[in-house]
């Protein structure tokens, strides 16, 4: 009696369900895998019956025993189930789709590879390797990986499902052609993400745990804008406005020229006005971004401000504001812009990603001065027929106190610790001294003839006061409060500012028009700088 059996291998457990064919079957009451009995026998046909393999291992001969007699056998392989090793990639997209490699051994009569609930059919490459499309996912996360052979089912590989990342933001928006920037974006599944500034990746990257924050260091670029791409094992996502690299520029001195509707940009280097830029009507107030590489100019007589790429020297862009913008102050991140308006009584607050105004601050009368302190969460106004500073909060960009202090008071700054503010008084040829945490005036210091502006040095040990009604400039010895030198300028100096290394200090003069530079090792005039009709506001890059 000649029969055959399909399959003709199974797992060493047993529990395979064969089917054996051939003549003179009926009546078949026994079938034996070497010597061991098969269970769950069905006569099908005279001609056919099926079996369920009892366990065993290696090669053995199956036979039929029915009234007529045993058939002579035939092999039946037993099969061990499989065991994985490794995967080629351990993640994936959430939607699937992507091949990956399966390793380990005994794979050869793979029929399935389930991962989690989900189960896909692989192509045998070898005993040892499968290859398979992983199927969509049910959820992002981890799912358990097994493949399923002749032998049973195999042991479990952890596979993660990854979702598509996506991005909100990226800070700073900007840094220059070198790179070397340390940037941080913020977003969803982040994790295991690359990211490339214009098809080169960036280095440094880490992710936190919870794949919300990444952070890296920018590659080389060329000027310009370019897009930012965040890839991970779920896809991939482009950041919004992405990244522009910025030209070296030279350092530099902004001034702005009240009557010429200009800015005069001097190299500081040479002490040269290497351009001039034209802007809109009567500019006061000059800022520089803290990134260098925005100026924003307040035209009073346009009520306007004028955004003026540092990179090109050119205009950008142009803001409406309130009437009379006087003075402009960024916070320390960049991100906002504040301008003082003189005869509206407001301060306007620049979203300066938009260079749109997104709030009107109402204060009391004649606002000028404007500065905001290093830690960005308050801002101070100065108001001029009040003689009061307004003190903003720039979360909620409300007025949260008032400082009375001399009369008509111009200008203010903060020390670079953030404790102190000073304000220049006009009325009262003084200077308030402000402790920032108590909202109080701690000294008042005498200075000479109406007090305009007020610049502190980098280390915060000396303010700098230009007095326009003395043609001088009082410094000030931050420790003691008190006048430790007066250096003579030009007829009614207006702005001063004090270089980002503390080693100068630059003093707008109206008449003639000129720029004084001062050494702040010898409080001595080592240069003259002419420049364009009365300059007023000053800032340096």
């Amino acid at each position: 009696m000649a029969i055959t059996i399909s399959p003709d291998h199974g797992s060493t457990a047993g529990g395979t369900l064969v089917t054996i064919t051939g003549p003179g079957l009926s009546g078949t009451f026994a079938v034996r895998f070497g010597t061991e009995s098969a269970t769950d026998i069905v006569q099908v046909s005279p001609t056919q019956v099926t079996a369920r393999s009892p366990a065993g291992s290696g090669v053995v001969g199956v036979t039929v025993t029915t009234p007529g007699g045993t058939s002579a056998p035939v092999p039946f392989f037993y099969v061990g189930p499989p065991v994985l090793t490794h995967l080629s990639s351990t993640s994936g997209p959430l939607a699937g789709g992507n091949t990956i490699t399966v390793n380990g051994t005994a794979l050869s009569t793979a029929t399935s590879v389930a991962f989690g609930p989900n189960s896909a059919t692989p192509t045998v490459l070898s005993d040892s390797q499968l290859s398979v499309t992983v199927p969509t996912g049910n959820a992002a996360g981890p799912v358990v990986v097994r493949v399923t052979t002749a032998g049973g089912p195999s042991n479990g590989l952890t596979y993660t499902y990854v979702g598509v990342p996506t991005v909100t933001a990226l800070a700073p928006p900007s840094g220059p052609v070198s790179g070397g920037t340390i940037f941080t974006i913020t977003g969803t599944q982040l994790a295991s993400a690359g990211v490339t500034f214009n098809g080169v990746a960036a280095t440094g990257i880490s992710v936190n745990p919870a794949g919300t924050v990444l952070t890296g260091v920018t590659p080389a670029g060329v000027a310009g804008n370019v897009p930012v791409v965040v890839t991970t094992p779920g896809g991939s996502a482009t950041v919004p406005g992405g990244y522009t690299y910025i030209l070296p520029v030279l350092p530099a001195l902004y001034v702005a020229n009240l009557t010429s509707g200009t800015v005069s940009v001097i190299n500081r280097a040479s002490n040269r006005v290497i351009a001039t830029i034209p802007v809109e009507k009567n500019p006061t107030g000059v800022a520089v971004s803290p990134q260098g590489s925005r100026a924003y100019v307040a035209n009073q007589g346009a009520d306007t401000v004028s955004v003026i790429d540092t990179a090109t020297n050119t205009v950008v862009a142009t803001i409406a504001v309130d009437s009379n913008p006087t003075g402009v102050a960024f916070s320390p991140d960049g991100n906002r812009a504040y301008v003082t308006n003189l005869t509206s009584d407001t301060v306007s607050v620049i979203d300066t990603a938009t260079d749109t105004v997104i709030a009107s601050i109402i204060v009391p009368p004649q606002p000028s001065g404007m500065a905001v302190s290093p830690n960005g969460n308050r801002a101070y106004a100065t108001n001029l027929t009040a003689g009061t500073v307004s003190v903003i909060n720039t979360v909620t960009n409300t007025v949260i106190a008032s400082i009375t202090v001399g009369a008509l008071p111009f200008s203010v700054a903060f020390s670079p610790d953030g404790t102190h503010a000073y304000v220049a008084n006009q009325g009262t040829n003084t200077i308030s001294v402000i402790d920032t945490a108590a909202s109080t005036v701690i000294a008042t210091i005498a200075v000479d003839a109406l007090p305009f502006s007020v610049a502190v040095g980098p280390d915060g040990t000396r303010a700098y006061v230009a007095n326009q009604g003395a043609n001088t400039i009082s410094v000030i010895d931050t420790a003691t409060n008190t006048v430790s030198a007066t250096i003579t300028v030009n007829t009614n100096p207006r702005g001063v500012a004090v270089s980002p290394d503390g080693a100068y200090v630059y003093v707008s003069n109206l008449s003639p028009s000129t720029v004084s530079v001062i050494s702040t090792a010898t409080n001595a005039v080592i240069g003259t700088i002419t420049t364009e009709t009365n300059p007023r506001g000053v800032a340096t890059l």
